[in-house]
């Protein structure tokens, strides 16, 4: 028996390391396995800032992130650049992605142990293991890895917040700190900017919960805005910014790609259906068949569906906390920080679907929190089930798959077919999911109003 236990300890175990070094073994043996137009256009970036860092807005026209997003990519390349020759650039560049993929995956393992999910290291692995995980972020050269790290910190910040009550100057000092975290993605990229509301919309709640006392509300909330607000001033008062510009958020997103005006780059979204060609523009009349309606436009639509499920998502994230909520408790505990997950999940999914103009790595986001939150909620409802897994695993590797398939050219934008096959698939799985959870509040309150009645 102690022979057994140990073997499964160490294939988990195996699966995690495993994981953790899948990424560096593809940059090593397909170094030119990567997108080479964002790879260049960040080391475009490290000759801007190795000029005058602080003059990376007026140098470099191309740059449209934030600017810690500048640093991580073009400051690191700028770095790098100094040491290796310029053909070893990219590899080396994708190398340090890696490590944070690693890292990644590791801070997993933490969410889903500290969730209490059996078998953690061997979920973990697995997560990490899956294209959709790796794809998109080292082997790609693009810097969501950094985005996802600061959203698992955030969320093992959250388990951490929650675990006991807190002496009132550690609770100031981890809302100091959680604004500032929040910063931090803010000034990442912009493709982050939907889970930051999600995750806003979830401290938020999570105050409420700790002290429902209407001053300790307010004064976290300026605790968390202040320090929110701290490192965006401090940036924009050493930074130079073209005129009238106020601050570099300001200029990045008003001046920066326009990616909303299309219908849709290569992403999965439900307008993809509607048109013969994904590059026309998101602002003309929506066609119904044979039919113009003149008033209306993908992207307006777009926005008013986005808006409108997100506002029915917070209703059932709501419903689901309060039933999921014990007496006497303070805070979350850990079956509700699960259903925050899962929240923080459909957001991300649901603006993929929703919204015009979306990128092909947008769902980058998604799979890992739709998993770990599945694996979370498991423990302990009747409809959040192993069922789900057997959904989102085989659609996370087939949209891996349709990553690699753009990185090797086979999957463009005439590749109408794929494009919409994977919207359907993505389509039916944000309803189950949906049906899934509302059919597990559901659950709860017939067991609540059966015992009321008992």
């Amino acid at each position: 028996m102690k022979f057994n236990y140990n073997y499964k300890v160490l294939i988990q175990w195996s699966v995690l390391l495993f994981a953790l070094f899948l990424p560096f073994f593809v940059i090593r043996f397909f170094p030119k396995f990567y997108h080479t137009s964002d790879v260049d256009d960040f080391w475009r970036w490290s000759q801007a800032w190795g000029v005058n860092w602080r003059n990376i807005y007026l140098n470099c026209e191309r740059c449209n992130y934030p600017f810690f997003g500048t640093l991580v990519s073009g400051g690191v390349i700028n770095v790098v650049s100094s040491i290796v020759s310029h053909k070893q650039i990219a590899n080396y560049f994708r190398s340090y992605l890696a490590i944070v993929d690693a890292i990644n995956v590791l801070l997993i393992w933490l969410i889903l142990r500290n969730l209490q999910v059996k078998n953690s290291p061997l979920w973990a692995g697995i997560i990490g293991l899956l294209p959709s995980s790796w794809i998109g972020s080292s082997v790609w050269g693009q810097i969501d890895g950094i985005n996802q790290f600061l959203v698992l910190i955030f969320l093992n910040f959250l388990i951490w917040f929650n675990a006991k009550p807190k002496t009132s100057w550690h609770y100031y000092v981890a809302l100091s700190f959680a604004g500032f975290l929040l910063a931090l993605l803010v000034l990442t990229k912009q493709l982050i900017y939907f889970s930051v509301v999600g995750l806003l919309a979830i401290l938020f709640v999570n105050i409420v919960l700790y002290s429902p006392r209407i001053k300790k509300i307010l004064t976290s909330f300026f605790t968390v805005l202040l320090f929110f607000c701290l490192p965006i001033i401090f940036l924009d008062l050493i930074l130079k910014i073209k005129d009238p510009y106020f601050s570099h958020l300001q200029y990045i997103l008003l001046t920066g790609s326009q990616h909303g005006n299309i219908i849709s780059s290569l992403g999965l979204n439900i307008w993809v259906f509607f048109v013969n060609d994904f590059s026309t523009s998101s602002k003309a009349p929506l066609h119904l068949g044979n039919t113009i309606i003149d008033f209306i436009s993908p992207y307006s639509v777009g926005i008013g569906l986005f808006i409108l499920f997100n506002i029915i998502l917070f209703v059932l994230f709501i419903k689901d906390l309060l039933h999921k909520n014990h007496q006497s408790q303070v805070g979350f505990n850990t079956d509700q920080i699960a259903s925050a997950i899962f929240y923080l999940s459909l957001i991300n999914l649901s603006f993929n679907l929703m919204l015009t103009g979306t990128h092909e790595r947008y769902l980058y986001h998604f799979y890992p929190y739709a998993i770990i939150s599945c694996l979370g909620l498991m423990r302990n409802s009747k409809n959040i089930t192993a069922k789900l897994l057997f959904w989102l695993i085989p659609f996370a590797i087939a949209y891996g798959m349709y990553l690699r398939g753009y990185l090797t050219g086979d999957i463009r934008g005439n590749s109408y077919l794929i494009i919409r096959i994977m919207t359907f698939a993505n389509l039916i799985l944000f309803t189950f999911l949906i049906y899934s959870w509302i059919k597990s509040i559901l659950s709860v309150n017939l067991m609540l109003n059966h015992d009321h009645l008992i």
